[in-house]
């Protein structure tokens, strides 16, 4: 992809990148970086050779002098003829501006959106004397914001400490290229975030790759790092490396400090990672949970939350960041990053924000989802959990595809398979697949006269009652099966309250994921369902199945409406069309 340059000098570099590089916008930049130090040299560019330019650079680290040479010696001499005269102005105009949209373009700047980096900056709370690390600093573009801050807070750019880390040696390349050019005295180290480490910093940040598995580290390393910071720290698996990323960052604080890090919403609640995570609340270490809806991190279209770490936290505060985002009309995020923070700090619009004790967010499964705790505390004031009514939840099964064979012949099967696909509106398909016989192994999930089945995945979670003359249904793996002992009237009447507002809302609470949601039969079992008398339970549940049995019938002279339409022309056509 071609991309714009605006300042016209370096427009010959891009040509020739574009002509000979897999990756045009970085050796753009480090040809322009290799002009832009010609210039300070007061050569006259184009020099004879590119060592002339890197050997006068005592400074510049090894490592940016390798990327530098990786990138441009094998058409360095395409270069230097392409190239005219420069002068400093026009290429620290370029670094200031165009450079990064080069980078964006082609995907080599993994930083957030200026509002997040807002956000950011606030929550970190920069102060005078304070040190800083990007432990996955990309091409270093909120290293440079924090250098400002960190300047604002102590009044000076002297003895300021800014360190970004990158595990890949071309970016940590461009952000050492691109903090000199903004006179940001950074250091930037190529290392990983697990690298071992014995010095420590004030302030944190840490955006890492979300759902990064532990086999892509080194787990015997990553382990040995934690536990001389923690002791205690749980045995690494191969499961998502987003909380044990979180807990590196908390390992590298200094007493008082804080870090705020990255996790998808996926990791905010459900059985991954969740050691990790508990150990993080156990330790009192995690201060605030912030979520934020997806569009407003580049290279990733999931929603995600800012979790700032500390040390001492009895409380968590819960922030649900949706409440400040907007989606503009030509699609793009907007976020009022400094409502959110004040809210954040004085606790101000409770529908956004809350806290809770830490004993607390253990006793409800150490769910961080602020959403979750937004909508209230768990009690069963007036009401008793589902689990209680029912003999059972249990889940369809879960075989091979080739387990369910299908029924020979035209006839209809005395076993039929119901798929998340096969019911909505309270109704199940009128035509559902027949099969040979119950799988093997199926045998648990033979569905019941009065049964209610509940989708796993939502929202919305479709449901149905198992009627009296269903015959034999074999349930799959997304469905949950919830046994009523053949109790209709139970079964229609918890069919009526989950599918109204406030069961609704329920179930969205105690989903787990992210875009598509999942619901475990233990957090099924603790929806609370509102305590009834018989008669107003009876009169629920019947007003319920007249109305599906009218939807049901209303359904079929659609269908039979829509046959007929489209048999028309056939039906009126005697002659065939002569």
């Amino acid at each position: 992809m071609r991309v714009a340059i605006k300042t016209k000098e370096v427009q010959p570099l891009m040509d020739v990148a574009q002509k000979h590089s897999m990756e045009p916008g970085v050796a753009t930049v480090a040809a322009a970086y290799v002009a832009l130090l010609a210039v300070r040299q007061g050569e006259a560019f184009p020099l004879p050779e590119l060592e002339a330019v890197l050997c006068q650079e005592k400074k510049l680290p090894k490592f940016v002098r390798d990327f530098i040479r990786r990138q441009l010696a094998e058409h360095w001499e395409e270069y230097r003829r392409a190239a005219g005269a420069f002068d400093g102005e026009a290429l620290v105009d370029f670094f200031g501006n165009e450079a990064i949209q080069v980078l964006q373009a082609g995907r080599h700047d993994p930083s957030v959106h200026p509002a997040i980096d807002a956000l950011c900056i606030g929550l970190l709370d920069f102060g005078k004397g304070d040190s800083f690390a990007d432990l996955h600093c990309g091409s270093g573009q909120f290293v440079r914001k924090a250098w400002f801050a960190l300047w604002d807070a102590a009044g000076s750019d002297e003895g300021l400490s800014v360190t970004g880390w990158s595990q890949e040696g071309g970016l940590a390349a461009l952000a050492s290229m691109l903090c000199d050019v903004a006179g940001v005295r950074a250091r930037i180290l190529e290392q990983s975030p697990f690298a071992p480490c014995t010095e420590r910093y004030d302030r944190i940040l840490l955006v890492p790759p979300f759902g990064m598995g532990m086999r892509a580290v080194n787990m015997t390393r990553v382990q040995a790092v934690l536990e001389g910071r923690f002791g205690n720290f749980p045995p690494l698996k191969r499961l998502s490396a987003d909380w044990v990323f979180a807990a590196r960052a908390a390992s590298l604080l200094r007493p008082g400090g804080r870090a705020v890090v990255a996790v998808p919403s996926t990791a905010l609640n459900g059985t991954q990672g969740r050691a990790y995570r508990e150990f993080l609340v156990r330790n009192r270490l995690v201060e605030s949970v912030i979520s934020l809806p997806r569009g407003f991190l580049p290279g990733t279209r999931v929603p995600f939350a800012l979790v700032v770490l500390g040390e001492g936290a009895g409380e968590i505060k819960f922030v649900d960041g949706g409440h400040y985002a907007e989606r503009r009309p030509d699609g793009t995020a907007a976020l009022d990053a400094e409502a959110l923070l004040r809210d954040h700090r004085d606790l101000h619009d409770y529908e956004a924000v809350t806290t809770k004790a830490i004993d607390k967010v253990f006793a409800q499964d150490c769910n961080l989802m602020p959403e979750f705790h937004l909508a209230g505390d768990l009690s069963y004031i007036n009401a008793r959990p589902l689990g209680d009514l029912v003999k059972d939840i249990r889940r369809g099964a879960k075989l091979a595809p080739e387990a369910w064979v299908p029924a020979a012949g035209e006839g209809e099967s005395p076993v039929r398979k119901v798929s998340l696909k096969h019911f909505g509106d309270g109704m199940l398909d009128d035509e559902l697949p027949g099969l040979a016989a119950v799988p093997a192994g199926a045998e648990e999930a033979v569905a019941e006269s009065g049964d209610l089945l509940v989708s796993r995945m939502g929202p919305p979670f479709k449901m149905a009652v198992v009627g009296p003359h269903a015959g034999r249904l074999v349930a799959d793996e997304n469905v949950w099966i919830v046994r009523t002992g053949g109790d209709r009237t139970l079964a229609h009447y918890l069919r009526a309250y989950l599918e109204s507002a406030a069961g609704a809302k329920w179930l969205a609470r105690m989903a787990t994921g992210g875009g598509l949601r999942t619901v475990s039969a233990k957090n099924l079992a603790k929806i609370p369902v509102p305590d009834a008398e018989p008669e107003k339970v009876a009169a629920i549940a019947g007003a319920l199945e007249e109305a599906t049995r009218e939807a049901c019938e209303a359904r079929r002279r659609l269908a039979a409406s829509f046959a007929a339409m489209r048999r028309v022309f056939d039906t009126l056509d005697k002659d065939g069309g002569q």
